[in-house]
């Protein structure tokens, strides 16, 4: 995986939320709670502000519950978001509102908004029984624009060191992009957009080196690729340098799973190409498929199991993988092949200190398609609970479609 990106809360201006906010405010009577349980809960609230404006993660953590997601993440790696300080607001909170309580499973939702000089931040936060929060989650002032697939489209795609790489636009510049599973939306090379964020929380990007920083967002008017068409989003800056080459140049950005989630895509590395269509649109693939696995989402990543001998793992899919990875060779020493150590691991931008070990797996059974010899690179990602990637070895081998919406893998 090349790069997974998280990007976090925005803060909508003021002015634009003061007429929804009253309509909200009724809404928190309907719920009748005890009068101490509503102290408590505005307590913890104000506790949550001051640890935020303090930038004090001690604070902050001291008001969880025994796990927590912030986004739909996992404890893991909410708590190292956290930690990182992609709560940390740009200006001082002066204030907070509770919007609404609602009860759940097991406690509380309440959604609160949180005042800055010129900009509000809505947010719903779960609370356990004990009124430890469980759960942070924004609530977006408007719904974000969502690619569409106005007809089905083939592209084809320039592949450089392993990896596809297609011609899109972005506002009225067309240049070349990763296409990039791995990614949570769509990304843009730094060398070519600036940041121009107002009002955002810091936020975090996950790599396959850890958390980092992020680089800031810019605003996208119009992206196309094909019949894809998306207006009115934000894309995420990301250090591409170790990537561009003359070939495939200018390397604009990447294409990630917010674009795509819609669709199915077909895969076909002989030809060059990429299929795209609705997921209930007529396959292009042959029609008899050797295989159809289910997958879950892993965040935003198609995972599944896979067997290398007898030994099942579980693999997330990522189309902006150079090599297939394994986080440890454990259980299937007999089957794995050293071929030579790989020192060079990179999320795009600078190479990494650590170091890999390569090797080929005699044989992966991915639903019941039998793969000789894949290549994979021993390394453990950071924040992906033990999983492996497979990636663009994988996609070399032969026709494959991701289904997105269908949650289906085919092979043939």
């Amino acid at each position: 995986m090349r790069s997974s990106l998280f990007e976090r809360f925005g803060l909508a201006p003021l002015a634009t939320l003061l007429a929804g906010l009253l309509v909200f405010q009724s809404g928190c009577q309907s719920l009748s709670i005890a009068p101490s349980q509503a102290r408590g809960i505005r307590a913890v609230i104000g506790r949550y502000q001051e640890a935020l404006n303090q930038r004090s993660a001690e604070k902050l953590f001291a008001l969880l519950g025994e796990t927590i997601q912030v986004d739909g993440m996992t404890d893991e790696m909410s708590r190292a978001g956290l930690k990182a300080g992609m709560h940390w607001p740009p200006a001082a909170i002066t204030r907070f509102q509770i919007l609404s309580i609602s009860k759940t499973r097991g406690g509380l939702d309440v959604k609160a908004a949180f005042y800055f000089s010129n900009a509000v931040l809505q947010e719903r936060l779960g609370f356990d029984d004990s009124l430890r929060i469980r759960t942070i989650d924004p609530v977006p002032v408007w719904k974000t624009p969502e690619a569409q697939v106005i007809h089905a489209f083939s592209s084809p795609f320039a592949e450089a060191n392993g990896l596809m790489f297609v011609r899109a636009r972005v506002n009225e510049r067309t240049g070349f992009f990763l296409f990039d599973t791995g990614s949570s939306g769509l990304l843009l090379n730094k060398e070519y957009f600036s940041s121009d964020s107002r009002n955002e929380l810091p936020g975090f990007t996950s790599t396959v080196q850890g958390i980092k920083p992020r680089w800031g967002t810019c605003g996208v008017r119009s992206f196309g690729w094909g019949q894809l068409h998306v207006e009115g989003i934000r894309g995420q800056l990301h250090d591409f340098s170790m990537m561009e080459t003359p070939a495939i140049s200018p390397l604009l950005g990447a294409i990630g799973h917010e674009q795509l989630k819609k669709c199915a895509v077909v895969f076909d590395w002989k030809n060059r190409r990429l299929d795209v269509r609705t997921a209930d649109g007529n396959s292009t693939g042959p029609r008899s498929a050797k295989a159809v696995i289910p997958f879950s989402y892993f965040l935003h990543a198609p995972s599944f199991p896979i067997k290398i001998g007898e030994t099942t793992r579980r693999v997330i899919f990522d189309s902006g993988a150079q090599i297939n990875l394994l986080p440890n060779v454990d259980g299937i020493e007999s089957h794995f092949h050293k071929i030579d150590a790989v020192t060079k691991i990179s999320d795009g931008g600078k190479l990494g200190k650590e170091t890999a070990l390569l090797g080929l797996a005699d044989e992966t059974w991915i639903g019941g398609v039998r793969y000789q010899d894949l290549p994979y690179a021993v390394f453990e990602v950071p924040y992906l609970s033990g999983q492996g990637i497979l990636g663009s070895p994988l996609i070399q081998r032969g026709l494959l479609e991701i289904n997105f919406p269908k949650k289906t893998l085919s092979l043939w």
